[in-house]
């Protein structure tokens, strides 16, 4: 019983489709207006799933994350919920859950690259993910980045 188990668990972990969505690094710069208008950003950690040409993002502000669970993303407060096209844009609607906000449309770009770096003795070849919304009429902006690295 206990060998059928971890072939299952084994399988499942090769299909895309049953991963938990990846924790990815967030960023939001907009304008303040507490006090006088001026630039202010935040950062925290987003829940990133791609399937099927969907996206869904769900975003929690490092100061409302539970201080015992750093890596694990705290209350929700944006979501975004796309279409990813085929040159890697992207078209979703960006929601402000708990809050009086009008949903939004934005467009983003996905945009992934590989560099090659050296760690050591080891090469490693290190993918950067980006996701780039700019808020229309460009007064806010959501940024996204998470970092993997494999051996040469």
């Amino acid at each position: 019983m206990r060998r059928i188990f971890l072939v299952v668990a084994g399988l499942m972990a090769t299909i895309p489709s049953a991963r938990a969505a990846e924790l990815w690094e967030f960023i939001r710069v907009g304008k303040s207006f507490a006090e006088r208008p001026k630039w202010d950003s935040r950062s925290g950690k987003a829940a990133v799933e791609v399937k099927n040409g969907r996206i869904d993002i769900r975003v929690s502000f490092s100061d409302d994350q539970d201080s015992s669970a750093p890596d694990k993303p705290g209350y929700e407060s944006i979501k975004i919920v796309g279409i990813l096209g085929s040159d890697n844009s992207i078209q979703a609607t960006c929601t402000f859950p708990g809050t009086d906000r009008n949903p939004a449309k934005i467009t983003g770009r996905y945009i992934t690259r590989d560099d090659v770096e050296i760690w050591g003795q080891k090469r490693k070849i290190v993918t950067q993910r980006e996701i780039v919304f700019s808020h229309p009429p460009n007064f806010e902006f959501f940024g996204f980045l998470k970092k993997d690295a494999r051996d040469e």
